[in-house]
């Protein structure tokens, strides 16, 4: 798990070329998806963008990302993102910061992939976040926010740049928005959001007032980390 660094960008053009691990595990990933989406028959098998390859330049983060399929990339979480794929899973996260300082992270719903856990707003990138040929993380960040709580981030200030975490084979930019409300008034907007939607990926918004209440929720390192690093 890295500590979180502070960058001002990222250049991320898509490459057209196979993931050549997820052909070679093919068989083992159809068995697994289909005893998957038995249990969860509202996931879908969609196209979805990973990384593979990155480095730091001058505060930008420039890579590659290539194009899978959602059981491909699922079935490669459930082993652990194991290196010897060659990809990482990057995305962009939306944290909200209210005017008090506290920190709202949605938790995920049970028909989801990774329901109970508790996160900031995000999403798998997929042919959507493309523009130009390339991975529009911001859009993408802008976007989830506003489907997920309902929350418009030209309403908020937002810091500048993206606080970049790494953990294993998770590579989360983080946008931090602070609106002018308190975290009362923003998770009572962000639920009634929530309920109004027939199938809402979050059933829930969780309010961080100090580092220490990470320990109590289901939640990936990198939210952890950012929890810890936001509120210390």
């Amino acid at each position: 798990m890295s500590e979180p660094v502070e960058i001002a960008g990222y250049e991320l053009p898509m490459v057209d070329e196979p993931w050549a691990w997820a052909d070679e595990n093919s068989a083992a990933i159809k068995r697994f998806w289909n005893k998957a989406q038995a249990e969860k028959p509202a996931m879908f098998n969609g196209p979805v963008l990973v990384m593979s390859g990155h480095e730091l330049r001058d505060g930008i983060m420039a890579g590659t990302v290539l194009k899978t399929d959602f059981a491909s990339f699922l079935y490669w979480k459930d082993k652990g993102l194991p290196d010897e794929a060659g990809v990482r899973n990057v995305f962009g996260c939306a944290v909200v910061r209210s005017a008090d300082g506290h920190l709202l992270f949605g938790r995920m719903g049970p028909h989801t992939a990774g329901s109970g856990r508790v996160y900031p707003m995000a999403g798998t990138p997929d042919l959507d976040d493309l523009k130009d040929g390339k991975l529009d993380i911001e859009g993408s960040i802008v976007r989830e926010l506003m489907e997920e709580t309902g929350l418009d981030a030209a309403g908020a200030t937002r810091a500048p740049g993206y606080l970049l975490v790494e953990d294993g084979g998770m590579c989360s930019l983080n946008a931090v928005f602070t609106f002018d409300a308190p975290s009362r008034e923003l998770k009572t907007r962000m639920m009634s959001h929530i309920e109004t939607q027939e199938q809402s990926e979050l059933d829930e918004i969780v309010v961080f007032r100090r580092a220490a209440f990470h320990v109590h929720h289901r939640m990936p390192g990198f939210a952890r980390t950012l929890v810890q690093h936001l509120l210390d």
